[in-house]
């Protein structure tokens, strides 16, 4: 009777908890909380998509196309860089004229971001399809060469829809800019759910083909991006509509000032994140990628979970520092630390348990080295560490420290995964290895810079 009586009071106050976890607190705190639930829903979908897509599309290819086409994308991702760091100058500015109220500000950046990106990314694709005939993409894949004419027509599909899509995608820095990332992992779910569905299709239609893998890998974004761009600027964000007459180079330099810092960091994180496939390919080969890939789709689910709870907090930031909301950052800081040694235990067990989940989720297709799997849970622990603390830091706009760190793991990192992955016999391990070599230096002063910040004493380069 005493347990019945204790289970009915439980029952109760369960849910007392939980609705007042969503109606308690800073204003600002509850708008990341409702989003950052919603977004954990939606990736939790997701991620159910994801781990259905990848033995799919190995049924469908095999190892070594499932990595050409893995590594023409990683690819495509290098040229990020010629935005120079205006999405993410652009993202602060947004926010900063939403905490003013100053709407007509916002529309200006809006405006003239999508100008500038315009230009530069469409300047871009027309280049690239004058260079791409004269590309061998089998020697730059280490592939067949009889794969040549089909590798330079997926090419084109891959970067054309790369430049088109990262214009388009400024309607998802506005939503995040405006704290509301749920919506940008609704997109990518949607996006995950028509590529499964797609490439369902062409398992019962077609026999295995690159091309037509590639182009639905490519195209769906695009479809995606366009639904999102024409809902929320009929709706929403109607007053925001890009338009000819907001268009005013000013606003880029305003824009420019602060993006051209993130560019030094976007150039970094191409060198350190995205080079990775492609040096696998030229040492290894195209089919080597693909365990490399299995194993960061698996590990990246700890990581993708935590960027969804941290992405309101980078635009959180900006407003709460605007307005010295000083408080209410060391308190959010504290639980997302909290929340960090949760999850690195979870990473943890996820390492022990790798080898029977691979065996469940791919069977013996691919064989996965165990050593990779402790380098890439250990990577994702440093990373969602340093995560914390960037997200403030970048909230700020003080982020030259982190262009001189980003420059140092930009000139070593590559060299480190060359001499790790050949000279150490680590093979494919060792160019992850290299990567949580290079993270690791910032878990030094990163933290350090926050507490100056925070407490408002940092002076120099600290404040910069």
């Amino acid at each position: 009777m005493k347990f019945l009586l204790n289970l009915n009071k439980t029952e109760k106050i369960l849910p007392n908890i939980i609705l007042g976890f969503f109606r308690e607190g800073h204003p600002r705190s509850l708008k990341a909380k409702k989003h950052a639930s919603i977004a954990l829903i939606y990736r939790g979908l997701n991620i159910l998509l994801g781990l259905l897509l990848v033995p799919l599309a190995l049924y469908y290819l095999n190892p070594e196309g499932y990595g050409i086409v893995m590594v023409l994308f990683s690819m495509s991702a290098w040229f990020s860089v010629l935005n120079i760091g205006a999405d993410q100058g652009f993202r602060n500015k947004f926010a900063e004229a939403l905490a003013e109220g100053n709407k007509e500000k916002a529309k200006y950046y809006v405006s003239t971001t999508y100008a500038f990106l315009s230009v530069v990314f469409i300047s871009f694709l027309l280049i690239f399809v004058f260079i791409n005939s004269f590309l061998d993409w089998t020697k730059i894949l280490n592939t067949s060469p009889d794969l040549r004419k089909e590798l330079s027509i997926l090419a084109l599909f891959v970067f054309g829809s790369f430049c088109l899509s990262f214009i388009l995608q400024i309607v998802i820095t506005i939503l995040i800019a405006d704290q509301k990332p749920s919506v940008s992992v609704l997109k990518n779910l949607i996006e995950q759910a028509i590529k499964l569905l797609a490439v369902l299709i062409l398992i019962y239609t077609t026999t295995g083909n690159i091309l037509k893998f590639g182009v639905v890998y490519s195209i769906t974004p695009i479809i995606v991006l366009l639904f999102f761009s024409f809902y929320y600027f009929s709706n929403k964000y109607r007053e925001f509509l890009p338009s000819f007459r907001y268009i005013h180079f000013s606003y880029l330099k305003k824009i420019m000032t602060l993006g051209l810092k993130f560019f030094i960091l976007q150039i970094a994180g191409v060198v350190l994140f995205m080079t990775d496939n492609i040096i696998i390919t030229q040492l290894f080969g195209p089919e080597q990628v693909t365990p490399y890939q299995i194993a960061q789709k698996y590990f990246s689910i700890p990581l993708t979970i935590f960027i969804i709870i941290l992405s309101p907090l980078w635009s959180a930031v900006t407003e709460a520092f605007y307005k010295k909301d000083f408080i209410w950052i060391k308190s959010t800081i504290r639980k997302l630390i909290k929340l960090w040694m949760v999850l690195s235990i979870g990473i943890i067990f996820m390492i022990l348990v790798s080898p029977y989940f691979y065996h469940i989720w791919i069977g013996d297709i691919v064989h996965i080295p165990i050593l990779l799997s402790i380098f890439w849970g250990l990577f994702i622990i440093i990373q969602t560490f340093n995560n914390i603390f960037v997200s403030f830091i970048n909230g700020t706009g003080k982020i030259t420290l982190q262009q001189y760190g980003a420059i140092f793991t930009m000139i070593i990192n590559i060299p480190l995964s060359i001499y790790f992955a050949k000279y150490l016999n680590l093979g494919i391990s060792g160019v992850i290895l290299a990567t949580v070599f290079c993270q690791s230096l910032s878990l030094i002063y990163i933290p350090i810079q926050y507490r100056k910040i925070i407490n408002r004493n940092a002076t120099g380069i600290w404040n910069k």
